[in-house]
Protein backbone atom coordinates (compact mmCIF):
# COMPACT_ATOMS: atom_id res chain seq x y z
CA UNK A 1 0.00 0.00 0.00
CA UNK A 2 1.16 3.56 -0.71
CA UNK A 3 1.80 4.78 2.88
CA UNK A 4 4.61 2.28 3.57
CA UNK A 5 6.80 3.52 0.72
CA UNK A 6 5.73 7.09 1.45
CA UNK A 7 7.06 6.88 5.02
CA UNK A 8 10.55 6.07 3.73
CA UNK A 9 10.32 8.86 1.15
CA UNK A 10 9.27 11.39 3.81
CA UNK A 11 12.08 10.43 6.17
CA UNK A 12 14.80 10.45 3.49
CA UNK A 13 13.61 13.77 2.09
CA UNK A 14 13.66 15.46 5.47
CA UNK A 15 17.07 14.05 6.46
CA UNK A 16 18.57 15.58 3.33
CA UNK A 17 16.89 18.95 3.77
CA UNK A 18 17.46 19.30 7.50
CA UNK A 19 21.13 18.64 6.90
CA UNK A 20 21.36 21.07 3.99
CA UNK A 21 22.00 24.78 3.87
CA UNK A 22 23.84 26.58 6.61
CA UNK A 23 24.80 25.77 10.17
CA UNK A 24 22.96 28.77 11.58
CA UNK A 25 19.48 27.47 10.74
CA UNK A 26 17.32 26.53 13.69
CA UNK A 27 16.18 22.92 14.05
CA UNK A 28 14.14 21.58 16.93
CA UNK A 29 11.31 19.38 18.11
CA UNK A 30 7.69 20.26 18.79
CA UNK A 31 5.00 18.05 20.28
CA UNK A 32 1.38 18.69 21.11
CA UNK A 33 -2.03 17.27 22.00
CA UNK A 34 -5.55 18.54 21.62
CA UNK A 35 -9.24 17.92 21.31
CA UNK A 36 -11.76 18.98 18.69
CA UNK A 37 -15.32 18.83 17.39
CA UNK A 38 -16.76 18.43 13.88
CA UNK A 39 -20.52 18.81 13.29
CA UNK A 40 -20.49 17.02 9.90
CA UNK A 41 -17.96 14.18 9.81
CA UNK A 42 -19.94 12.36 7.10
CA UNK A 43 -20.16 15.40 4.78
CA UNK A 44 -23.94 15.07 4.44
CA UNK A 45 -26.40 17.66 3.16
CA UNK A 46 -29.40 16.58 5.24
CA UNK A 47 -28.28 13.93 7.75
CA UNK A 48 -25.21 15.36 9.45
CA UNK A 49 -23.36 13.35 12.09
CA UNK A 50 -21.13 15.04 14.66
CA UNK A 51 -18.22 13.70 16.67
CA UNK A 52 -15.39 14.77 18.95
CA UNK A 53 -11.79 13.62 18.80
CA UNK A 54 -8.43 13.58 20.57
CA UNK A 55 -5.20 14.19 18.71
CA UNK A 56 -1.46 14.17 19.27
CA UNK A 57 1.61 14.90 17.17
CA UNK A 58 5.38 15.24 17.16
CA UNK A 59 7.37 17.31 14.63
CA UNK A 60 10.97 17.91 13.69
CA UNK A 61 11.21 21.45 12.32
CA UNK A 62 14.01 23.28 10.53
CA UNK A 63 13.65 27.03 10.10
CA UNK A 64 15.78 29.43 8.04
CA UNK A 65 18.32 31.51 9.93
CA UNK A 66 17.04 34.81 8.47
CA UNK A 67 20.60 36.01 7.90
CA UNK A 68 20.17 36.10 4.11
CA UNK A 69 17.38 36.71 1.62
CA UNK A 70 17.13 33.01 0.76
CA UNK A 71 16.80 30.17 3.21
CA UNK A 72 15.67 26.56 3.49
CA UNK A 73 13.05 25.14 5.80
CA UNK A 74 11.61 21.70 6.40
CA UNK A 75 9.28 19.76 8.65
CA UNK A 76 8.38 16.12 9.24
CA UNK A 77 5.36 15.31 11.43
CA UNK A 78 3.85 12.14 12.85
CA UNK A 79 0.31 12.49 14.17
CA UNK A 80 -2.65 10.41 15.30
CA UNK A 81 -6.35 11.15 15.77
CA UNK A 82 -8.93 9.12 17.71
CA UNK A 83 -12.67 9.82 17.39
CA UNK A 84 -15.03 9.36 20.32
CA UNK A 85 -17.90 7.62 18.50
CA UNK A 86 -16.93 6.66 14.95
CA UNK A 87 -13.72 4.72 15.55
CA UNK A 88 -13.49 3.76 11.87
CA UNK A 89 -12.30 7.32 11.21
CA UNK A 90 -9.28 6.99 13.55
CA UNK A 91 -6.06 7.55 11.64
CA UNK A 92 -2.29 7.89 11.82
CA UNK A 93 -0.34 10.05 9.39
CA UNK A 94 3.23 10.96 8.57
CA UNK A 95 3.85 14.10 6.52
CA UNK A 96 6.85 16.02 5.27
CA UNK A 97 7.35 19.43 3.72
CA UNK A 98 10.54 21.13 2.59
CA UNK A 99 11.08 24.29 0.62
CA UNK A 100 12.59 27.74 0.20
CA UNK A 101 11.97 31.05 1.96
CA UNK A 102 12.63 34.35 0.24
CA UNK A 103 12.67 37.63 2.18
CA UNK A 104 11.63 40.14 -0.49
CA UNK A 105 11.73 42.90 2.11
CA UNK A 106 12.24 43.19 5.83
CA UNK A 107 8.43 43.03 6.16
CA UNK A 108 7.57 40.70 3.26
CA UNK A 109 8.22 36.96 3.22
CA UNK A 110 7.46 34.29 0.57
CA UNK A 111 7.53 30.53 1.20
CA UNK A 112 7.38 27.83 -1.48
CA UNK A 113 7.28 24.14 -0.59
CA UNK A 114 6.14 20.75 -1.90
CA UNK A 115 4.72 18.24 0.58
CA UNK A 116 4.00 14.54 0.91
CA UNK A 117 1.52 12.80 3.23
CA UNK A 118 0.89 9.12 4.00
CA UNK A 119 -2.30 8.37 5.93
CA UNK A 120 -3.55 5.09 7.38
CA UNK A 121 -7.23 5.03 8.42
CA UNK A 122 -9.07 2.32 10.38
CA UNK A 123 -11.53 2.39 7.47
CA UNK A 124 -8.89 1.18 5.02
CA UNK A 125 -10.88 2.47 2.04
CA UNK A 126 -9.87 6.00 3.07
CA UNK A 127 -6.14 5.28 3.58
CA UNK A 128 -4.24 7.43 1.13
CA UNK A 129 -1.06 8.95 -0.19
CA UNK A 130 -1.22 12.68 -0.94
CA UNK A 131 1.23 15.09 -2.51
CA UNK A 132 1.17 18.71 -3.61
CA UNK A 133 2.62 22.11 -2.96
CA UNK A 134 1.97 25.39 -1.16
CA UNK A 135 2.94 28.99 -1.90
CA UNK A 136 2.39 31.55 0.85
CA UNK A 137 3.19 35.21 1.51
CA UNK A 138 3.16 37.24 4.71
CA UNK A 139 3.43 40.99 5.18
CA UNK A 140 4.08 42.91 8.39
CA UNK A 141 1.71 45.89 8.20
CA UNK A 142 2.54 47.37 11.61
CA UNK A 143 4.54 46.19 14.56
CA UNK A 144 1.57 44.19 15.85
CA UNK A 145 -0.48 43.60 12.66
CA UNK A 146 0.27 41.19 9.81
CA UNK A 147 -1.53 39.76 6.79
CA UNK A 148 -0.99 36.77 4.55
CA UNK A 149 -2.16 34.91 1.47
CA UNK A 150 -1.64 31.35 0.31
CA UNK A 151 -2.39 28.86 -2.45
CA UNK A 152 -2.30 25.08 -1.98
CA UNK A 153 -2.69 22.19 -4.41
CA UNK A 154 -3.30 18.64 -3.14
CA UNK A 155 -3.65 15.34 -5.00
CA UNK A 156 -5.01 12.69 -2.61
CA UNK A 157 -4.99 9.08 -3.86
CA UNK A 158 -6.98 6.75 -1.64
CA UNK A 159 -7.33 2.97 -1.66
CA UNK A 160 -10.88 3.39 -2.98
CA UNK A 161 -11.31 5.92 -5.78
CA UNK A 162 -14.45 7.48 -4.29
CA UNK A 163 -12.30 8.96 -1.50
CA UNK A 164 -9.60 10.23 -3.88
CA UNK A 165 -9.59 13.91 -4.77
CA UNK A 166 -7.67 16.86 -6.09
CA UNK A 167 -8.21 20.36 -4.75
CA UNK A 168 -7.13 23.95 -5.20
CA UNK A 169 -7.20 26.11 -2.07
CA UNK A 170 -6.91 29.91 -1.83
CA UNK A 171 -6.76 31.67 1.52
CA UNK A 172 -6.17 35.04 3.19
CA UNK A 173 -5.64 35.84 6.86
CA UNK A 174 -5.17 38.78 9.21
CA UNK A 175 -3.29 38.57 12.49
CA UNK A 176 -3.09 40.86 15.51
CA UNK A 177 -0.54 40.57 18.29
CA UNK A 178 -2.30 42.00 21.34
CA UNK A 179 0.82 41.49 23.46
CA UNK A 180 4.10 39.67 23.01
CA UNK A 181 2.35 36.50 24.19
CA UNK A 182 -1.27 36.83 22.97
CA UNK A 183 -2.44 36.89 19.34
CA UNK A 184 -5.61 36.50 17.26
CA UNK A 185 -6.02 35.43 13.62
CA UNK A 186 -9.06 35.52 11.33
CA UNK A 187 -9.13 33.92 7.91
CA UNK A 188 -11.19 33.19 4.82
CA UNK A 189 -10.57 30.19 2.57
CA UNK A 190 -12.02 29.09 -0.77
CA UNK A 191 -11.38 25.62 -2.17
CA UNK A 192 -12.50 23.83 -5.30
CA UNK A 193 -12.12 20.17 -6.17
CA UNK A 194 -13.49 16.68 -5.64
CA UNK A 195 -14.97 15.45 -2.37
CA UNK A 196 -16.83 12.43 -1.07
CA UNK A 197 -20.35 13.09 0.25
CA UNK A 198 -22.82 10.72 1.91
CA UNK A 199 -26.39 10.31 0.70
CA UNK A 200 -29.42 8.84 2.46
CA UNK A 201 -30.38 5.20 1.95
CA UNK A 202 -34.07 4.27 2.28
CA UNK A 203 -36.05 1.06 1.91
CA UNK A 204 -38.57 0.79 -0.91
CA UNK A 205 -41.18 -1.70 0.33
CA UNK A 206 -43.00 -1.98 -2.97
CA UNK A 207 -40.00 -3.63 -4.62
CA UNK A 208 -38.57 -5.17 -1.44
CA UNK A 209 -35.19 -3.64 -2.23
CA UNK A 210 -32.96 -0.82 -1.06
CA UNK A 211 -32.10 2.09 -3.27
CA UNK A 212 -30.41 5.44 -2.77
CA UNK A 213 -32.29 8.68 -2.89
CA UNK A 214 -30.68 12.08 -3.29
CA UNK A 215 -32.17 14.49 -0.78
CA UNK A 216 -31.47 18.14 -1.52
CA UNK A 217 -33.16 21.49 -1.88
CA UNK A 218 -33.72 20.68 -5.56
CA UNK A 219 -36.10 17.80 -4.85
CA UNK A 220 -35.91 14.02 -4.40
CA UNK A 221 -35.15 11.40 -6.98
CA UNK A 222 -34.37 7.67 -7.01
CA UNK A 223 -30.86 6.65 -7.95
CA UNK A 224 -29.60 3.98 -10.35
CA UNK A 225 -26.17 2.58 -9.55
CA UNK A 226 -25.65 1.41 -13.14
CA UNK A 227 -26.43 4.75 -14.78
CA UNK A 228 -24.13 7.69 -15.47
CA UNK A 229 -24.82 11.00 -13.81
CA UNK A 230 -25.20 12.12 -10.20
CA UNK A 231 -26.47 8.71 -8.95
CA UNK A 232 -24.21 6.27 -10.80
CA UNK A 233 -20.77 5.40 -12.09
CA UNK A 234 -19.83 8.97 -12.93
CA UNK A 235 -19.81 9.73 -9.21
CA UNK A 236 -18.19 6.43 -8.17
CA UNK A 237 -20.97 5.47 -5.76
CA UNK A 238 -20.20 2.88 -3.09
CA UNK A 239 -21.77 1.76 0.17
CA UNK A 240 -19.78 2.72 3.29
CA UNK A 241 -20.11 0.67 6.46
CA UNK A 242 -18.28 3.47 8.30
CA UNK A 243 -21.06 5.98 7.58
CA UNK A 244 -23.91 3.47 7.18
CA UNK A 245 -24.95 5.00 3.87
CA UNK A 246 -24.00 5.37 0.23
CA UNK A 247 -21.06 7.61 -0.61
CA UNK A 248 -20.42 9.39 -3.89
CA UNK A 249 -17.70 11.63 -5.25
CA UNK A 250 -18.56 14.99 -6.78
CA UNK A 251 -16.97 18.34 -7.57
CA UNK A 252 -17.65 20.92 -4.88
CA UNK A 253 -16.88 24.51 -3.92
CA UNK A 254 -16.20 25.25 -0.28
CA UNK A 255 -16.13 28.56 1.60
CA UNK A 256 -14.76 28.69 5.14
CA UNK A 257 -14.25 31.44 7.69
CA UNK A 258 -12.47 31.00 10.98
CA UNK A 259 -10.90 32.63 13.99
CA UNK A 260 -8.21 31.42 16.38
CA UNK A 261 -6.58 32.74 19.53
CA UNK A 262 -3.16 31.70 20.77
CA UNK A 263 -1.04 32.40 23.81
CA UNK A 264 2.61 31.68 24.55
CA UNK A 265 2.82 30.84 28.24
CA UNK A 266 6.62 30.83 28.08
CA UNK A 267 9.35 30.24 25.49
CA UNK A 268 8.43 26.55 25.20
CA UNK A 269 4.73 26.18 26.01
CA UNK A 270 1.79 27.55 24.00
CA UNK A 271 -1.91 26.86 23.44
CA UNK A 272 -4.52 27.63 20.77
CA UNK A 273 -8.28 27.61 20.48
CA UNK A 274 -10.17 28.06 17.22
CA UNK A 275 -13.50 27.88 15.40
CA UNK A 276 -14.36 27.39 11.70
CA UNK A 277 -17.64 27.55 9.82
CA UNK A 278 -17.74 26.06 6.31
CA UNK A 279 -20.32 25.64 3.55
CA UNK A 280 -19.88 23.12 0.74
CA UNK A 281 -21.82 23.41 -2.54
CA UNK A 282 -22.30 20.62 -5.09
CA UNK A 283 -24.93 18.82 -7.14
CA UNK A 284 -26.41 17.33 -3.96
CA UNK A 285 -26.99 20.78 -2.50
CA UNK A 286 -25.30 22.77 0.24
CA UNK A 287 -23.92 21.25 3.43
CA UNK A 288 -22.73 23.17 6.48
CA UNK A 289 -20.19 22.32 9.15
CA UNK A 290 -19.02 23.82 12.43
CA UNK A 291 -15.62 22.80 13.77
CA UNK A 292 -13.63 23.77 16.84
CA UNK A 293 -10.37 22.78 18.48
CA UNK A 294 -8.27 23.32 21.57
CA UNK A 295 -4.62 22.28 21.74
CA UNK A 296 -1.41 22.74 23.68
CA UNK A 297 2.11 22.38 22.30
CA UNK A 298 5.64 22.34 23.59
CA UNK A 299 8.87 23.27 21.78
CA UNK A 300 12.16 21.77 22.85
Amino acid sequence: MYPESAKLTCILLMIMLLAAGGNNAFAGWQAGAGTGYDSNINRSVDNRESDTYLSGYASLIRQPSGESRLGWFGEVTVEGVSFTNNHDLNYAMISSSAGMTCFLHAFWRVDVAPFLEAKTVDDSEQSALAFGGKVSMQQQIKRNIYTGQYYLYRDNRADVETYSFTEHVFGVFLGLNWTEALFTEVYYEFSQGDSFRTISTISINATDSTTSTILSGKGNGQGNSDAPGPFGEKNKRIYSETFGSDVIQEEVDQHAIGVSVGIDWNRSLSSHIGYTFATTDGELGTSKAHAGFLDISCRF
